[in-house]
């Protein structure tokens, strides 16, 4: 029974994480520009996101989407500009670094850190975590902490798992193209988080 869950979950996880949205983009903008781990990095803030927000979902805790539903619009404002900072400062530094320059753990614990409260402030992720586990008949068996936990654990499974196959298969693009290339990708990049935030802001 618990490995059933688990599977769905993970399956849950993997595909609320797909969708083309700002931290795919983040994720591959890193991962031309800087590398693997970088993507990775970002994938993985987001993947705890998601995690905790499976949690809040599988255990219905009412408090707290309640407190979202009362919030909405902050949490749109703040989500929305805090998408379009980061696509700014992504046009900015579209220039790739080539070197193997092996990033600090204090680097990667940041932008990880970024892209989790970036992911938070999208408060309609819940809904949809709502949504898939009624649907793959979820919500039904979890029953217990231990399942609940399970089954946060595995939404971050497979959301880790979507961004480890995005960055790998960016990694592998990254030495095939050239600079001007990648520096192209990234301000386009960068333009449609601006707008992805500037829609978040305008569907308020």
């Amino acid at each position: 029974m618990h490995s059933l869950l688990f599977l769905k979950c993970m399956l849950s996880g993997f595909l609320l994480a797909a969708p083309i949205g700002p931290v795919n983009l983040i994720c591959l903008k890193r991962t031309l520009s800087e590398g693997r781990l970088s993507g990775l990095a970002a994938g993985l803030g987001a993947a705890l996101a998601d995690a905790l927000f499976a949690y809040i979902a599988a255990a219905g805790l009412h408090v707290f989407t309640d407190f979202i539903l009362r919030h909405v619009s902050l949490l749109r404002w703040v989500g929305g500009l805090l998408i379009i900072y980061l696509g700014y400062r992504t046009f900015q530094s579209a220039a790739p670094c080539r070197e193997e320059v092996r990033p600090s753990p204090h680097s990667l614990l940041r932008l990880a850190g970024k892209v989790f409260v970036l992911t938070l402030t999208n408060p309609f992720t819940i809904f949809a975590f709502l949504a898939v586990f009624s649907t793959l008949g979820i919500a039904g068996r979890i029953t217990s902490l231990t399942a609940t936990v399970l089954a946060a654990l595995a939404v971050f499974t497979g959301s880790a798992l979507w961004w480890l196959t995005l960055t790998g298969l960016a990694a592998c693009f990254r030495n095939r193209i050239t600079d001007k290339v990648i520096v192209k990708i990234n301000r386009l990049s960068g333009v449609l988080i601006v707008l992805l935030g500037i829609v978040s802001i305008l569907e308020l």
